[in-house]
């Protein structure tokens, strides 16, 4: 495998106090399931996939599972994820549940 790098936030914003030990550790677990697609042989869009999943899957986080509501109280979200190797990109806008 060659060199590479996995970048992971958790968002940009000041983390309060009392989420910030459970933020860096779901950031480092988004990390190592990303690094772990990786070694296996799979594709960086497949790594990316791995780590938001696990974002996705934090309730610590304003993603997926953790989704701050709308107004009106509802879930509503946007995803892109992009292959910048073959300048190719895929995007949902406003799904809701």
């Amino acid at each position: 495998m060659e060199q590479c790098v996995i970048v992971v936030h958790g968002g940009a914003w000041a983390i309060p106090d009392n989420i910030k030990e459970r933020s860096h550790e779901g950031v480092e677990i988004a990390a190592k399931a990303g690094w772990k697609v990786l070694q296996a042989g799979g594709s960086a869009v497949d790594a990316v996939e791995a780590a938001v999943i696990s974002l996705e899957n934090n309730p610590v986080f304003d993603a997926g599972y953790g989704s701050v509501l709308t107004d009106s109280g509802e879930v509503e979200m946007d995803a892109l994820i992009m292959d910048g190797g073959q300048m190719r990109s895929g995007a949902v806008g406003a799904v809701s549940t």
